[in-house]
C-alpha cells in the first residue's frame, strides 16, 4: 500500500481528487489517501507525522507554497516521491521542480485516469528502488573512491577519540581536504541498529548513508561495532534535539522500509566539543543496552539518553568530574550490577577487598552513585534507599568486607530498579498535558502538531516520537480519532446537520469530514445517525 498526501488551497480540487480517484476503500487497490492540507505549512507538520510515500501538491498556495514545501520535504523526507499539480503552465516552475527531484508534473484539470497513470509509474519506481537497493550499494562500494574510504576512516577516528589540540587541528584539516564539514557548536551520536542480519545491515547502510548525504552536512554516517554511528551537528541544544529526533524518525522509517525488520535508533547525549563525541557514542551504546532489556522493546524504537531518565533536563551533558563508577552505573541494568561491582573492586587493587577502610570507602562511593541515579530519575534518595543503608559510612562503625559487598549490591539494585520504574512512566505528564490540550482545542481547525509540542515545551520531532511510542498511534491519528469520537457522540445525541457537526469537531470542509468519517467507521454520517438513533 502506497500512502498519498494531497496539498491544494482549492477545496474543489481536493474534493474532486478525493472523490473521483479509486483510493483504498473507495474501489481502489494500492493507493491510500492518508491526509490533505490547504497549504504547505500545515502539510509539512502533518506529513512528518503520517510519513507518506507520495506527495501531490499545488504550486501557488498561501503561507508556504508548493516549491518551498518540495524543498523542505526533499531535505527531511527524501524518500517521498513528489507530483506537482498546477494550473500554471510555467516552464520556470517546471525547471525549479526538476531541480528539487520532482519527476512528475501535471496541469489542472487532471482526470482520475491521468493521476492513476502517474501514481502507477511512481509505484513502479518505488518497487524498483527497493529491489535494487542492495545491488546499488554493492556497486557503490566496489567503485567507491579513495575519498569515501578516507572519510569513513576519519569519522571512525573521531569516534575513537581525538586527544590534544594539535591532533584535533590536524584532523579538522584532513576533514576540510575531504570536503567534510565537522565544525559545529553542538554534537551528538545516534547509534542506528538495524535488524535482518547481514543483508539487513547492507540495506540499512544504503538507506542511512543516502539520508546523511542529503542532510546538507548536518549529519555524517559511518560503521561502528553494533551498527552505524550518525554524527549529528547543530548550533544550539534546541536545534540539535530537533535535528536528532527528526533524523532518527526518518532513518527508522527508511531502514525498516528497506529491511522489512524492526530497527532501533539510540540517541546519545549532547556534547560541545568534537573531542567528546566518544562519550556521546558510549551513551548511545548504553541506551541500546537498556533497550535490550526493556519489558517492551518493540514499543520504543527511538530512545534518547534523556528519555531513559539518565540525564537531568538542566544538564546538556554528564559532568566530567563524576567518578567512573557513577558514569558506568547510569546506563546499567540490574543484571550488570554484579559485574560492575566486581570490576570496580578489582580496579582498586588486589589488597582492597581485604581492607576494611577501602571497602567502606567503596560503599560511600556507591551511595553517591545510587543517590545520583535516584535524583536524576525524579526521586529522593533517602525515600528510595532504606534508612539502614545510610548508617554505614567512613565515620560510623565500619562493617567487614563480607558484610559491605552484599549491602552495596542491594543499594545499587534498588536505585536502578527505581530508575527503570520511573523511565517507563517518564512522559506520562507530557502525554497527559498534550491530551488535555487536545481535549480543549480539538474544535479548532487550525490546531497543529507545532501548537501541542510548544504547549508541552518539546521540539516537534521529539514530541512526535514520544507521543507515537507512548500512545501507539501517531499524533494525527489520535487527533482524528478524537474528532471522530466527538462527531459520533453529536450524531447520536443531537439533530445537528452533518456540516454543523463537521465544524463543531474541527473540520472546515464538510465533504472532507464525510470522507474521513466513512473511512473511519465504514458508513456515512447520515447512515451512522440512522443506525444509532433507530430512525
Amino acid at each position: 500500500m502506497y500512502k498519498v498526501f494531497l496539498v491544494d488551497d482549492e477545496i474543489v480540487i481536493r474534493e474532486n481528487i478525493r472523490n473521483s480517484f479509486p483510493w483504498e476503500g473507495n474501489g481502489g487497490g494500492e493507493f491510500s489517501l492518508v491526509g490533505e492540507a490547504p497549504d504547505g505549512e500545515i502539510a509539512l507538520q502533518m506529513m512528518q507525522d503520517v510519513k507518506p510515500d507520495i506527495l501531490i501538491t499545488d504550486i501557488r498556495m498561501p503561507f508556504m507554497d508548493g516549491m518551498q514545501l518540495c524543498e523542505a520535504v526533499s531535505h527531511t523526507m527524501p524518500w517521498v516521491q513528489i507530483v506537482i499539480l498546477s494550473g500554471y503552465d510555467d516552464f520556470a516552475y517546471a525547471q525549479q521542480a526538476i531541480s528539487l527531484g520532482v519527476k512528475e508534473y501535471l496541469l489542472k484539470p487532471v482526470s482520475a485516469q491521468e493521476l492513476l497513470e502517474v501514481l502507477e509509474r511512481i509505484a513502479g519506481r518505488i518497487r524498483e528502488e527497493r529491489r535494487l537497493q542492495a545491488d546499488i550499494l554493492r556497486i557503490k562500494r566496489q567503485f567507491a573512491s579513495s575519498s569515501a574510504f578516507l572519510r569513513e576512516k576519519l569519522l571512525g577516528e573521531v569516534l575513537a577519540g581525538v586527544r590534544g589540540a594539535e591532533n584535533a587541528k590536524n584532523l579538522l584539516e584532513r576533514a576540510r581536504a575531504l570536503n567534510l564539514s565537522l565544525l559545529a557548536n553542538r554534537y551528538l551520536v545516534i547509534l542506528a541498529c538495524p535488524g535482518g542480519g547481514e543483508e539487513g545491515r547492507t540495506l540499512a547502510q544504503n538507506a542511512l548513508y543516502r539520508l546523511a548525504d542529503g542532510s546538507g552536512d548536518a549529519v555524517h554516517a559511518c560503521e561502528v561495532s553494533g551498527g552505524f554511528a550518525l554524527i549529528v551537528m547543530g548550533d544550539t541544544d534546541e536545534d540539535l534535539e530537533e535535528r536528532a529526533y527528526g533524523f532518527a524518525q526518518a532513518a527508522l522509517y527508511e531502514v525498516e522500509r528497506a529491511t522489512g525488520k524492526n530497527a532501533r535508533m539510540c540517541i546519545g547525549e549532547a556534547v560541545t566539543d568534537i573531542a567528546d563525541l566518544p562519550r556521546s557514542l558510549r551513551a548511545a551504546q548504553m541506551v541500546r543496552r537498556a533497550m535490550d532489556v526493556s519489558p517492551d522493546p518493540e514499543k520504543r524504537r527511538i530512545v534518547g539518553a534523556r528519555d531513559m531518565g539518565t540525564l537531568s533536563p538542566a544538564e546538556p551533558a554528564i559532568n566530567l568530574d563524576v567518578s567512573p563508577l557513577s558514569e558506568r552505573l547510569q546506563y546499567a541494568n540490574r543484571g550488570d550490577v554484579e559485574k560492575i561491582l566486581g570490576e570496580y573492586i578489582a580496579s582498586m587493587g588486589s589488597a582492597a577487598i581485604h581492607s576494611v577502610m577501602m571497602v567502606n570507602f567503596l560503599y560511600v562511593e556507591i551511595l553517591r552513585a545510587a543517590s545520583r541515579i535516584v535524583r536524576e530519575s525524579g526521586g529522593e534518595p533517602r525515600e528510595v534507599i532504606d534508612g539502614r543503608m545510610w548508617e554505614q559510612n567512613l565515620f560510623g562503625d565500619a562493617l567487614q568486607p563480607e558484610e559491605i559487598i552484599p549491602l552495596a549490591r542491594e543499594v545499587l539494585e534498588k536505585a536502578i530498579a527505581f530508575r527503570d520504574e520511573q523511565s517507563s512512566t517518564r512522559y506520562n505528564a507530557v502525554i497527559n498535558k498534550a491530551r488535555a490540550y487536545l481535549a480543549r482545542e480539538y474544535q479548532n481547525s487550525g490546531v497543529t502538531l507545532n501548537d501541542v509540542s510548544s504547549h508541552v515545551c518539546m521540539s516537534n520531532s521529539h514530541f512526535c516520537t514520544i507521543f507515537s511510542q507512548e500512545m501507539g498511534v501517531t499524533f494525527t491519528e489520535y487527533l482524528t480519532n478524537l474528532r471522530m469520537s466527538k462527531a459520533k457522540e453529536l450524531l447520536r445525541t443531537t439533530q445537528m446537520r452533518s456540516s454543523d457537526v463537521a465544524y463543531a469537531v474541527g473540520y472546515n470542509d464538510p465533504h472532507y469530514f464525510s470522507y474521513l468519517f466513512k473511512k473511519h467507521t465504514g458508513v456515512t454520517p447520515r447512515d451512522y445517525r440512522k443506525e444509532a438513533q433507530g430512525t
